[in-house]
């Protein structure tokens, strides 16, 4: 155990978080060759796995609130990569449709995990190893949240 658990650097959370804006800030210039935010690609990642999907769908997958996720839509819409539909049966949802537009920055993307890779130095096997630490730190965390929720 450390001497002081007080410490800022002995904070779990304040190391995931170090961490997380680091990877951001790697992404960003990657990003920019294509003209996306770091949430823009989240939704984009999304939207070339499911070609369509719910607005609430979508905000439960990347675990994000609607009213943050709103203009991060409205952006991708302007830029022609998705469009908005209301749903068949219930107009009061909305499903997010990806353009042909989209479906080509897929093409443009392609280059991007292995410009990570390069960027970070991190060959596949320990990103693979780093990947699944993440997932096991995350259901840990997940099964506490439920616990603590009662």
């Amino acid at each position: 155990m450390y001497s002081n658990p007080l410490l800022l650097n002995h904070q779990l959370c304040f190391r995931l978080y170090k961490t997380s804006r680091a990877i951001i800030r790697i992404y960003q210039p990657i990003l920019e060759k294509i003209g996306l935010t770091y949430p823009q690609y989240l939704v984009m990642l999304v939207m070339w796995e499911e070609e369509i999907i719910d607005f609430k769908d979508l905000s439960h997958k990347l675990e994000l609130k609607t009213g943050t996720l709103t203009p991060i839509i409205q952006k991708l819409e302007k830029l022609g990569y998705i469009t908005k539909e209301k749903h068949l049966r219930d107009h009061r949802r909305i499903h997010l449709v990806i353009t042909e537009k989209g479906w080509s920055l897929e093409k443009k993307a392609q280059k991007i995990p292995e410009a990570l890779a390069m960027a970070t130095g991190i060959d596949y096997d320990n990103y693979l190893k780093y990947v699944k630490w993440l997932d096991e730190l995350g259901d840990v965390m997940n099964e506490a949240n439920k616990k603590q929720k009662g």
